[in-house]
């Protein structure tokens, strides 16, 4: 199975020169595993290897010019009305803490920190990339000074943490492994290079982790490719056991099992964008490409359940955010703007809340540890676990 190299798109110096020395570490590691390694690991270095993986490099990654176009860059409402679930959490005894993952360029730590004010004792972040780092540093010192004390930047999972863990849009950009399906034959693909075609499919195994769960969904389409994605259950796994006492909320694109896996998504959910476009492959550009897969929602509950978490609720985007109180800020702030102020804004909703923008491709997962609380504010209505 090969995967055409047709789309091109012309890359700045800078880009040409940083994605040839990635490729070269690729197209090394490939070699000396025998000439395919699982696409797991090709999505790893793609985009973590260490100043030239996607999210590890300096190139420019928000707005316009890159990829990121996450839901607080979109409008502060996002997180004001996330802060307002966590105000709650805070008020249920949580530690007033917050465990940002993945912060993107620091616009969510911000809005909250400015939202929760005196509220919050610490809000921490768990960023892998240097770059990024700074940027979320930079935001905050330029957009909320004041606050820039409360920040800790944390490099590993602590321990025994109490507050509220938050990951928005973290779980899509995970390692994942892919499988094809050909009735009730199984193979795992890998990636291989061919000096011709570039970086395409090759056969990996045909017994495996990965194949072991692959199996267990009993899936016996004819010439269907899908992902399985082990590494976002490890991830679920190792937040439940850092939280002690607190709450954690989850944030992003995906589905229920039988969504995920339905028949017409016969080549999965994987998708690769460059300066937000999609590609026709996702194995163009190593380090210049963002490669995301959906959530498969039923197996991250069904971790945080064997990992001892209590699963609260599990709504779409736009239900969240009106159970947190949406429509009440923007009736306030109708009085407060000027008609041209309301109308931007309102477009800027309805991004977030529109059934065709995010509203409801986006999911809201909650998940607790000893808390005796389990009616949240962001899940009173709207419940969607009946899909997983």
């Amino acid at each position: 199975m090969t995967d055409s190299n047709s789309e091109l798109f012309q890359l700045s110096p800078e880009e040409h020169q940083l994605t040839q020395k990635l490729q070269n570490i690729i197209n090394h590691e490939i070699e000396q595993a025998g000439g395919v390694i699982s696409f797991a690991r090709y999505m790893e270095l793609a985009l973590y290897y260490p100043s030239l993986g996607y999210y590890s490099n300096p190139l420019f990654k928000f707005g316009a010019r890159g990829d990121f176009v996450t839901a607080p860059l979109i409008s502060s409402l996002f997180g004001q009305l996330m802060a307002r679930q966590i105000s709650e959490l805070f008020s249920f005894g949580v530690a007033h803490n917050i465990l940002e993952f993945g912060a993107g360029n620091g616009k969510l730590a911000c809005d909250i920190l400015i939202a929760l004010d005196s509220q919050i004792e610490h809000y921490y972040i768990l960023e892998l990339s240097a770059d990024l780092a700074l940027w979320q540093r930079t935001m905050i010192a330029e957009k909320c000074p004041e606050y820039l004390s409360k920040v800790v930047w944390l490099e590993n999972l602590p321990v025994n943490f109490n507050g509220v863990m938050l990951a928005n849009e973290v779980l899509d950009a995970q390692p994942c492994n892919l499988v094809h399906i050909n009735n009730q034959e199984i193979t795992e693909l890998g990636v291989g290079y061919s000096p011709n075609s570039g970086y395409l499919y090759r056969d990996y195994q045909v017994n495996s982790p990965v194949i072991d769960v692959a199996r267990g969904l009993k899936l016996s389409y004819h010439d269907y490719q899908t992902e399985i994605n082990l590494s976002s259950r490890g991830f679920i796994h190792s937040l439940a056991e850092s939280l002690e006492h607190g709450a954690i909320l989850l944030i992003d694109y995906g589905y229920g099992e039988s969504e995920y896996y339905h028949p017409q998504k016969n080549r999965g959910t994987l998708r690769g964008f460059y300066r937000q476009q999609v590609l026709d492959s996702v194995l163009h550009y190593p380090g210049i490409c963002d490669i995301t897969a959906s959530v498969d929602w039923s197996s991250i509950v069904t971790t945080a359940l064997d990992s001892q978490l209590e699963f609260i609720g599990y709504t779409t985007q736009a239900n969240f955010l009106l159970n947190c109180g949406l429509t009440e800020q923007m009736q306030q702030l109708k009085s407060k703007l000027s008609e041209h102020e309301y109308l931007q804004i309102s477009n800027q909703v309805n991004k977030l809340v529109s059934p065709n923008e995010m509203g409801e491709s986006f999911k809201v997962c909650g998940f607790s540890k000893n808390l005796e609380q389990d009616e949240w504010l962001g899940f009173s209505s709207g419940d969607r676990s009946y899909s997983l």
